[in-house]
C-alpha cells in the first residue's frame, strides 16, 4: 500500500514539474504578438516601389558616368541612347567615331530595375517646366532609331537631357529624375517628395 501511495505521489510530483516547467498556448501566443508589434513599430517603414525607383533613377546616371568615363580613357565616342517603349538602355562604343551604329561597334544594353519604367510626370519638373514626354534635351540625336547623346573624347555630350522614371504613374512620391548638363558632363539625380523634387547627393 505505502509502495502505490509513494508512486502516487512521484508521478504527481513530475505533473506538477511538468506544468511549472512549460508555457500555455496564450502565453506562447503574447509572447509572438508582442515580438510583432515592437517589430512594427520599431522598424522603419519600407516601400519596395520607391527601392524600385530609387535603383531605376541611380542605374541612369551610373551608366551615363560610366559612359562619359568610356568616352575619354578608351579615345572614342560614345553613343548614349533611351529605349524609352522597352524601358532600357543602349550604349555603343562607337570606335571609328562617325556617330552610327556599325557592325564592330560595342554595344550594351541595361534594363530599368523591374517594375520600372520611363514616364511622364504632369507637373513641373526640376526646371520648372512641365515636361511633355519622358526624354527631352534641346539637341537629342537619334542613332539607329532610338534618341539620346553622344559623349566625345573630352568628356562633353552632344546635348542637355533630362529623362523622368517611376514605378506606378499614380505615387507621385516615386517619380525620380536624372539630368546632364552637356558641356560639363554632368549628372544630377532627383526624387520628388510629393511638393517638391530633391538633389540626390547619391
Amino acid at each position: 500500500m505505502s509502495g502505490v501511495r509513494g508512486e502516487s505521489r512521484g508521478v504527481s510530483r513530475r505533473v506538477s514539474r511538468a506544468r511549472r516547467g512549460g508555457f500555455t498556448i496564450v502565453e506562447l501566443m503574447m509572447v509572438v504578438l508582442l515580438i510583432a508589434l515592437t517589430s512594427a513599430w520599431a522598424l522603419p517603414k519600407f516601400s519596395i516601389a520607391r527601392y524600385r525607383a530609387d535603383a531605376a533613377g541611380r542605374l541612369i546616371r551610373t551608366q551615363i558616368q560610366v559612359a562619359r568615363r568610356n568616352a575619354i580613357t578608351r579615345q572614342s565616342d560614345v553613343i548614349f541612347s533611351f529605349d524609352v517603349p522597352g524601358n532600357r538602355i543602349r550604349i555603343v562604343q562607337d570606335y571609328n567615331n562617325n556617330d552610327t551604329l556599325n557592325v564592330g561597334d560595342k554595344v550594351d544594353y541595361r534594363h530599368l530595375e523591374e517594375g520600372a519604367k520611363f514616364a511622364v510626370p504632369t507637373w513641373a519638373g526640376p526646371t520648372g517646366v512641365v515636361p511633355a514626354t519622358a526624354l527631352s534635351g534641346p539637341s537629342l540625336r537619334v542613332v539607329s532609331g532610338l534618341p539620346g547623346v553622344i559623349f566625345r573624347r573630352d568628356g562633353a555630350a552632344s546635348s542637355d537631357f533630362f529623362v523622368y522614371v517611376t514605378v506606378r504613374d499614380a505615387n507621385k512620391t516615386e517619380y525620380r529624375a536624372v539630368t546632364l548638363t552637356g558641356a560639363s558632363g554632368r549628372t544630377d539625380f532627383w526624387k520628388y517628395n510629393g511638393t517638391a523634387w530633391i538633389r540626390m547627393t547619391q
